[in-house]
C-alpha cells in the first residue's frame, strides 16, 4: 500500500491520538505546544481526577482490590475491568504502549524510526482471532472519542494481526453508554489506515499552523490573555 510523502525532516516528530486532537481543534496551540515546545501549565483539577480515575483502574486491574477504585466509577463497570483481570490467554495488558512507522510496522516507542505513539488503558488478544480495546473516559463524551477509536483500532489489529478488533469506549460515571468501533482487517487496511495517512500528512504538512479561535482559546496556555505568542483570547 502506497502512503503519503511526509516531509523528511518532520518524520522525527512523533505523534499521537493528542497530537491530532490538539491540531483538529487549533493548529497553532498543536504548534506552540508539540512543534515549538513552549512551556504549559499544570494539569487542571479536571485532568488531575481523570488521571486519577484512570490509575485506579490500572490498579484494581492489578491487584483485584475494590477499595482502591475511585469513587465516581459506577460498580456496573467492574465486571468489565474483569474481562482484563481474567483473560483467558493469561495475559492482562494496561496502559499498552505501541510505537509504528510512517508505513504502520510496529517499531520500538523509543526507536528513532517510530512515527506514531499509541497508549491503550487496556487491551486482550481473544482466542477467537478478535483484539479487544478497552478506553477508560471520566466525564462527558466528545466527538473526538470516535476518532480515537479508529486509531487505536488500526494499532490493535497491527499489532495482534487480529482478523477483528472491538474498540470500545467506556464512561465511568455513567454520562453516556459504552460507545463502541468493530471493524475488520480489509476494514483496518482500506479504511482506517488511509484516513490516518491523510489526516497524518495535512498536519505535518502544515506551515502555517493557523490559530482557530474559540471559546476554549480563554484557557489556552499559549493564548495572549496568558502571555502566550497567540494573538486570540485576550
Amino acid at each position: 500500500m502506497e502512503h503519503p510523502t511526509i516531509p523528511l525532516p518532520l518524520v522525527k516528530l512523533r505523534w499521537s491520538f493528542s497530537q491530532w486532537e490538539t491540531y483538529n481543534s487549533c493548529p497553532a496551540k498543536w504548534k506552540f505546544g508539540s512543534v515549538m515546545k513552549l512551556p504549559r501549565q499544570p494539569p487542571g483539577p479536571a485532568a488531575a481526577r481523570g488521571l486519577e480515575i484512570h490509575d485506579s483502574v490500572e490498579k484494581y486491574i492489578h491487584t483485584g482490590d475494590r477499595s482502591v477504585l475511585h469513587g465516581a466509577i459506577k460498580s456496573k463497570y467492574i465486571p468489565i475491568f474483569d474481562e482484563l483481570r481474567n483473560h483467558e490467554n493469561g495475559d492482562t495488558y494496561t496502559e499498552l504502549k505501541l510505537g509504528f512507522d510512517v508505513d504502520w510496522a510496529v517499531s520500538p516507542p523509543a526507536s528513532p524510526y517510530t512515527s506514531c505513539i499509541a497508549i491503550m488503558d487496556g487491551v486482550r488478544y481473544a482466542n477467537d482471532g478478535t483484539a479487544h480495546v478497552y478506553e477508560w473516559k471520566s466525564g462527558k463524551p466528545k466527538e473526538t472519542h470516535a476518532d480515537q477509536r479508529k486509531l487505536y483500532a488500526v494499532a490493535a489489529q497491527i499489532k495482534y494481526k487480529a482478523a477483528k478488533v472491538n474498540v470500545t469506549t467506556f464512561y465511568l460515571e455513567d454520562t453516556e453508554v459504552p460507545q463502541r468501533i468493530v471493524v475488520s482487517e480489509r476494514g483496518v487496511r482500506n479504511t482506517l489506515i488511509p484516513l490516518w495517512d491523510g489526516r497524518i500528512a495535512m498536519m505535518l504538512r502544515d506551515e502555517f499552523c493557523a490559530p482557530k479561535p474559540s471559546f476554549g482559546c480563554n484557557w489556552c496556555d499559549f493564548s495572549k490573555k496568558k502571555g502566550g505568542p497567540c494573538k486570540f483570547g485576550a
